[in-house]
Order: structure tokens, then C-alpha cells, then sequence
């Protein structure tokens, strides 16, 4: 696969404003056809390499300016949707879990916010425990099931999921800086009596991936990818994964890059269907789920 070590499981903001998209230096330009993803932004790359290697540069990470550019941008009155949305579907995750899920700022130097009945929590991690409430409620008990996560960034969704169940295997794909700083991030809890450390698995875009999978797991990151890149992870992964959970946004021509459209992603997987994105944060954004979990072991 050509040029795939350029590939950047990248997330853009989600606001509901039209994107303004990167400054012209940041982009990454090459021949025709190469270009694997939105941006190459090299800053992001920096930062996630000087928090795995830093202490110090770890324990201040989610504050930077190169990180929060990329990823950790969403706001605070998003995090209250995302909570109103938890309040509504999902109260026994504020009820019962509520410990667990600020646990995921304990590290990096978020940016938090006082929230009415729930404390200081940051929005990223109150995105992704809506999204954990997604995954039980369209799949049920996770335990035991092998997953896989297309662009992982620092290692929280994947946190919040193997803190809830004890699963067979994680496979966390990402470009190595980010790899490395989710490794460093994810060790910090490896006492953690259910998620432990031994089931993850770090794999950069080259690797050769093993199925099947029991969930495909990817939060806007898939469809920011050219469509060289998608169909790599579609023949090695999407298709060998026996359910899905992705949330897509549909920006990427603006930015030159050649992605596949609704339609096409409608039809990688049978039985695969749009939900709605909520909170809506972006016009376009949708979510595409597909099949349940394999029962087999």
C-alpha cells in the first residue's frame, strides 16, 4: 500500500459552523493520489511524541495548543448536550459510573468545566461516555468480544470501554506518535482490576490485521481518510468485523482528498444503517452501526 506511513487518523472540530479547515502550510501535499488524509499536521504529531517520551510534557498534553487543535477541542456547552443526552439514555452511567468516567482526566491536564450534578468533567470524556452508552445499548455486555478502534488518539474511548468490560482484545490503529502516547496513557491504569494491559494490541496503518473482529469502533477518524486508505482497513478490517460503530463526518473534498461517499459506506457491510448523530454536531454527521457481536470464542 503506497505511502500509508502518511496517513493521519485525523479528527477535526465538529462544531456546527462550517470548518475553516487548516492553514495551507499544515496540509499535507504530495503527487496525485497520495495524499492520505485530510492534514498531516505535524505539530499534533510533535506533541503526541514529546508526551510519550516527557513526563512532564505528558502531564499537561490535553491543554496544549498542537493537541487540542486536533483533538480534545470540544467545547463546553457540546459537553452539556452530550451530558443532556447521557441524562436522558443513559443515567445509570452518571449514576453508577460517574467515578470511573472522570478517572479519564486524571491525566494530561484536561480542560474541565463545572457541570450542574456531575462536577468538573472534561466534554471529550463526556463525548466518549456517550458513545459507551451507544455500544450497550446497540450491542449489550462487551466481555470477552475482540475490538478494534480506527484512530484512538490519546487512548480514552478505549479506556472507558475496557474499564466496563473485560474484553478479549483491544487493537488500537493509529500513526505511531499517537500510538506511543496511548500506550503510555493506557499503562497508567494497567492495575485497573478489569481492563488490565495485556489485551491491547498497538498496530500503525501497515500492519497486517487479524480477524475476525467482534466490533469495528471508529469515531469520525475513517471518513477523514482518502479512499486508497479506507480500502486498506475495509478488506483487513471493516469486513472482518461482525458489528460497527462509526461516526462519520463528510468534509473531506474540501480538502482534496477523495473519500467514499454515504452511499458507499452504506454498502460495505449487510444489514449496515444510518442513525443520527445526537447531539448533531455537525449538519452531515451521521452514525453507521451494522450486525451484533459474534457469540463465538
Amino acid at each position: 500500500m503506497r505511502n500509508l506511513t502518511k496517513a493521519l487518523l485525523r479528527r477535526l472540530s465538529k462544531s456546527v459552523a462550517e470548518p475553516a479547515g487548516p492553514p495551507p502550510e499544515l496540509i499535507q501535499h504530495g503527487p496525485a493520489g497520495e495524499r492520505t488524509s485530510i492534514t498531516h499536521y505535524d505539530r499534533y504529531m510533535e506533541i503526541c511524541a514529546q508526551a510519550a517520551s516527557d513526563p512532564g510534557v505528558f502531564s499537561r498534553f490535553r491543554s496544549e495548543t498542537a493537541y487540542l487543535e486536533v483533538l480534545d477541542h470540544v467545547t463546553q456547552s457540546e459537553g452539556a448536550k452530550y451530558l443532556k443526552v447521557l441524562r436522558r439514555d443513559y443515567p445509570e452511567l452518571l449514576r453508577d459510573s460517574l467515578d470511573e468516567l472522570r478517572a479519564n482526566d486524571i491525566y494530561g491536564s484536561p480542560n474541565t468545566y463545572q457541570y450542574p450534578d456531575v462536577g468538573q468533567i472534561s466534554p471529550t470524556t463526556l463525548r466518549y461516555a456517550k458513545v459507551l452508552g451507544d455500544l450497550s445499548r446497540l450491542f449489550g455486555d462487551l466481555t470477552g468480544r475482540r475490538i478494534i478502534e480506527i484512530g484512538v488518539g490519546y487512548g480514552g474511548q478505549c479506556r472507558l470501554i475496557t474499564s466496563r468490560w473485560p474484553v478479549q482484545s483491544y487493537t488500537l490503529i493509529d500513526l505511531k506518535p499517537a500510538l506511543d502516547l496511548a500506550r503510555v496513557y493506557l499503562g497508567k491504569f494497567a492495575n485497573d482490576p478489569v481492563m488490565g494491559f495485556d489485551q491491547f494490541e498497538f498496530k500503525d496503518p501497515e500492519a497486517d490485521f487479524v480477524g475476525p473482529y467482534d466490533l469495528c469502533i471508529s469515531n469520525y477518524a475513517f471518513t477523514e481518510l482518502s479512499r486508497e486508505m479506507q480500502e486498506h482497513y475495509v478488506g483487513g478490517v471493516i469486513r472482518d468485523s461482525h458489528a460497527g460503530y462509526m461516526i462519520c463526518n463528510f468534509i473531506s473534498g474540501r480538502f482534496g482528498i477523495d473519500s467514499m461517499s454515504p452511499e458507499e459506506l452504506l454498502a460495505l457491510h449487510p444489514g449496515a444503517q444510518w442513525l443520527p448523530e445526537e447531539p448533531l454536531t455537525h449538519p452531515d454527521n451521521r452514525i453507521l452501526v451494522w450486525g451484533r457481536p459474534s457469540r463465538e470464542r
